[in-house]
């Protein structure tokens, strides 16, 4: 009987000196600001596209989807979800700067990256967006689009 206690109170000590060190661990690292980690969110652009227009008429589309990788804390403060602004930046590349579909197909896409990364954030009063990552994108003729339609139609 009293083997069962004297177990049961080394159980208890021992539980109770885990707990006090790893309290005492954590609020040291805590106070350490190198020890602090960045929090961060992903995500996911709904898939869209982009016309590109080429003397006055629709040449193709560029369709794309991106997953991005936000600062948690700064996310927190954008107010509208940070998709949006991808977007919105992912248009602004693409509509109205080309005079040739062939210029489409050289896209370099780390250019791209960047220059969106850089857009985005100028809209925030921090830094939100930390990287883009490649989910789809491709260029999308009229033609391919037309002849996809017209597949099983009969010619006439």
């Amino acid at each position: 009987m009293i083997r069962i206690i004297v177990i049961g109170l080394w159980v208890c000590g021992v539980a109770l000196g885990s707990l006090y060190f790893a309290v005492r661990y954590n609020s040291a690292s805590a106070s350490n600001p190198a020890a602090v980690e960045t929090v961060l969110d992903n995500g996911k652009t709904d898939i869209f596209s982009v016309p590109i227009i080429v003397d006055g008429a629709v040449q193709g589309y560029i369709v794309s989807q991106l997953i991005y990788t936000l600062d948690g804390n700064a996310n927190q403060s954008a107010g509208a979800p940070v998709s949006f602004f991808i977007n919105d930046e992912i248009f602004r590349q693409f509509y109205g700067r080309y005079s040739e579909v062939k210029d489409v197909q050289k896209v370099e896409f780390d250019d791209v990256r960047k220059s969106i990364i850089e857009r985005v954030n100028t809209r925030f009063p921090r830094p939100v967006l930390r990287d883009l990552l490649v989910e789809q994108f491709n260029y999308i003729s009229s033609n391919d689009i037309r002849n996809q339609n017209m597949k099983g139609l009969p010619r006439g």
